[in-house]
Formats: C-alpha cells, structure tokens, sequence
C-alpha cells in the first residue's frame, strides 16, 4: 500500500518498532545534497533518517508492506484518510455484490463501483492493491485465481448524508427551519458520537455530513459528492420536495431518500437508527 512519508514517521514515532512500516519495493535516486545514489531495498524498514532524505528530494509517498496492524495504526491515526472497511463479504457474496452493481450501473446515470479495503493476493503475489478500485471487469478477469474461501473487505464509492432544508430568509418560518436543521447537522456531527451509534464503519462525521437549501444545491450536491443518502429535514415536505425526489430519481433509480420530520431529545436516538438503516440499504440489491 502507499503512505504518505508524513505517515510513516508518525507511525514510527507513536509505537516505534512493534508497528513496523516496510517497503514494499526499492527505492533508488541520487540525492540533491550529497549528489550520491540513494538506495532503499526492498524489505528494510522505514526510519527517521530515510524521512529526512526522502523529504529533501520531493520523494512524499512510498509504498510499504500492508498489514492489519500498519493499516490498524493508520485508521487510528488518520481517520479522516484512512477508514475501516463499509463491509466484508465472503467470496460468493462479493461476486453477487458486484454483478448487481454492474446491473445497476446500466440502469441509472449514477456508477457505483467498490474499493479494496485490503490487499488481495494471488499465488502469493498483490493482484489488488488497497483502496484499489475493484471493477466488474477486473473482478471477472482476476477473481478465477483467488482463493474461494476469501474474505473481501471493501469500500463503496457512495459515502456521506446530504441533509435538505429549504429556507430562504424571507421565509416567514425560516427561524424554524433554520433551527431545525442546524439541529439535524448538530446529531449527525456531535451527537451521534456521544450516542454511541456508529453509521457505518467508513462514515467519519467531521467530513461525512453535507448541507443544502435549494433544489439546484440538494441535487448538484448528490452528483458530486456521491453522497450515499440524502435526508429531508423539514417539518412539511411540500412539492418542492417532491419534485426534488422526481429529479433525483430520474438521475438515479435506486437514490436513497429519507426524511426528519420531528426532531427533539427525545427522539434523537429513534431517528438515528432510522437513518442507519436507510444508509445501509442498497436498493440496487432488491
């Protein structure tokens, strides 16, 4: 897998050698300084000396040997960049799994497509790198010589909510609105963490949790983030809501929608499940 060198060293200075970063090939440049060729092979171990040297001839990113325990530290320390898998599926599931994203795909305008959460092996070499993308195409050439008792942990491509509130200022419940849905961003950012409820196990909060107030906004927003469930927060959902569902089902046959209509403390954790389980569901699958 490739790391940032930044990475590296923070790994080394956090656990030192019980977490070893390892490259995975060699690394040969000659340095600006010393103006000597600089050789780092295969299989030795990342330091703070090769930090330095890396960094003062532009060499940012190197690739090092993937384990559960490197990738482990990484999630931990980077959670924005590096996130746990949005699930794990046996080889048989998996292979499903992407044909019925493949039979999505020719349906709806939105291209869905997964990601390697992991290093996927053959005849003891990396056929998949992590955060590799895993077509339809490339799964049906390669997946003959996996092992078919495999595990493949895997990310979507579909990650995030979109919460929709239309308001204006002019609006003579625009206080109302407003403070609903400061209230909806304020659950899934903060709340959700004291609540306990883990979304899904790639949703990081402080970036996950998107925002708009108009129609043009809510379905431009859905198109470029690939956001995975867009969240009507209003107490009234009026036409201009439905036309929104039309445009972003027109878009995309199998969009996950859902709606807040009531929000207090005391149904936060009601509606937390609710959205968990909108957020999970794969209507491509049904």
């Amino acid at each position: 897998m490739q790391i940032k060198i930044d990475e590296a060293l923070r790994v080394i200075e956090k656990y030192g050698g019980s977490v070893p970063v390892i490259y995975q090939r060699d690394i040969r440049f000659v340095d600006k300084v010393t103006k000597h060729e600089i050789r780092f092979f295969q299989g030795t171990t990342f330091d703070f000396d090769h930090y330095d040297v890396l960094l003062r001839n532009g060499i940012d990113k190197i690739d090092v040997v993937y384990s559960e325990l490197l990738f482990a530290k990484l999630v931990s320390l980077f959670p924005q960049t590096y996130r746990l898998p949005f699930a794990t599926k046996s080889f048989i599931d998996f292979d499903r799994y992407i044909s019925a994203i493949d039979d999505a795909n020719r349906l709806s305008k939105r291209k869905r497509t997964v990601f390697s959460a992991m290093e996927i092996f053959s005849r003891g070499e990396v056929i998949i790198g992590y955060n590799e993308e895993i077509s339809f195409e490339k799964w049906n050439r390669i997946k003959g010589s996996i092992d078919r008792k495999a595990e493949i942990s895997f990310y979507s491509s579909e990650r995030g909510l979109l919460l929709v509130t239309f308001m204006k200022a002019t609006d003579s419940n625009y206080l109302q609105k407003f403070f609903m849905h400061s209230e909806a961003v304020a659950l899934f950012v903060e709340k959700i963490k004291k609540e306990g409820i883990i979304l899904s196990p790639d949703f990081y909060s402080d970036t996950d949790v998107y925002t708009a107030t108009s129609e043009e906004e809510a379905f431009s927003k859905y198109v470029n983030t690939n956001v995975r469930l867009v969240v009507i927060v209003d107490s009234n959902i009026t036409e201009s809501y439905k036309n929104l569902i039309v445009k972003l089902r027109t878009y995309d046959r199998f969009v996950r929608i859902s709606a807040i209509t009531s929000l207090s403390p005391a149904n936060e954790l009601e509606v937390l499940k609710a959205i968990k389980k909108s957020y999970l569901t794969d209507n491509f699958l049904e």
